[in-house]
This record gives structure tokens, sequence and C-alpha cells, in this order.
């Protein structure tokens, strides 16, 4: 049976008033999402660091960071102690995920030594690449302590392509994504103290 034009008139209001309300909800609610992802990334950054080593505001406190190979710029936020940088929390994205772009908090003492990684923000594959959050595993954990020359740089990779980091199972396009922006990352921070 064909649908009569009348029909078709009412699935197409229908159809437009779906799209108009969706429009309009989408409108209502982007800034309330914008602010309450802000403020996620706001108290991640600020949770990098124990509260008692800076004497700063770390959010009144950043600058910008280009990392090779990655469109945005990075945010830096610098940890200070009577105006001088003790260490600093890195806001870094990777496109190289398997699914996408990768969302980082990378903390670096002023000798380079890595304190934390945290990830904000991703799309891996749940049960698989999702494993790079800290709530799902320790993984991230094996940066901790880990400079620019330590490893050296070919040890920079997951151990499936030879280098010294832990691959997890099925992941090694997400682990291998997370691996290189801490390196990069680490070595933007370094050719910074020229």
């Amino acid at each position: 049976m064909i649908p009569s034009n009348a029909a078709w008139l009412v699935l197409a209001l229908i159809g437009l008033a779906a799209a108009i309300a969706l429009a309009g909800l989408n409108e209502l609610t982007r800034e309330r999402i914008d602010q309450e992802q802000t403020a996620r990334a706001m108290s991640a950054v600020t949770g990098m660091l124990p509260a008692d080593s800076y004497d700063n505001d770390l959010l009144d406190d950043s600058t910008t960071l280009s990392v090779s190979g990655f469109e945005r710029e990075a945010v830096v936020y610098q940890a200070r102690v009577a105006g001088e940088p003790v260490a600093a929390v890195v806001d870094v994205t990777t496109p190289r995920g398997y699914s996408g772009d990768i969302r980082l908090l990378i903390a670096v003492d002023v000798g380079g030594t890595v304190i934390g990684v945290d990830v904000l923000e991703h799309r891996e594959t749940p049960g698989l690449g999702d494993r790079i959050e800290s709530r799902r595993s320790d993984w991230l954990r094996q940066f901790v302590g880990r400079s620019l020359n330590d490893p050296e740089p070919e040890g920079w990779a997951p151990d499936r392509r030879g280098g010294e980091f832990d691959t997890l199972t099925s992941a090694t396009i997400t682990v291998d994504a997370v691996v290189d922006a801490v390196r990069r990352t680490l070595k933007e921070l370094h050719s910074g103290d020229d």
C-alpha cells in the first residue's frame, strides 16, 4: 500500500518536529555538558599531584605546547613552589588510538621524570582498549619513574614491538598510542629546557 500525500505530509511534519526538538535539547544541554567536562578535567589535573607539593593555582598557571605529530596543542599546567617550577601536568591528545583520539594527563617533575599518567577520554573498544583506564587496570603505573632516556628511545614501544612496555592483549594499537604520546610529550618538554 502506497501512503497518500497526506500521510507523507504527516510523516514529514513528525520528522521535522523531532529534528527541531533534538536540536533544541542539544542547545540546552551543550553548555552544561561542556562545563561538566571542564570541571572533571580540572579536578583530574589537580589530582595528578599531591596538594602539598605546590603552592600556586595550577589552573591559573598554564601554557600550551606543540607536540610533534599531534594536531592539537597540549596544555601544560605548571606546579610551582615560591614561584619556582617543580612539576607540570600536561593535557595532551593523541590521534593514534585504535578508535581515534585518546586524551591523557601526564604529570612530570622538574627533572623530567614521570609522576603519573591518567586517561581522561577515549573511544577504545570496551573490554580491550579501555583497559588503559586506571580504574580498569594498573597498566598506566608502568610509566611512573620513567623519563625520556629510561628506557632508551628504542624501548619506548609495546613489548610486542620490541619495547619495554607491557602490551594489553588485543590492544597493541591503543598501547602503542599511549606509549608514543608519553614519549613525545617528554621529548617536547625536554626540548623546552634548552
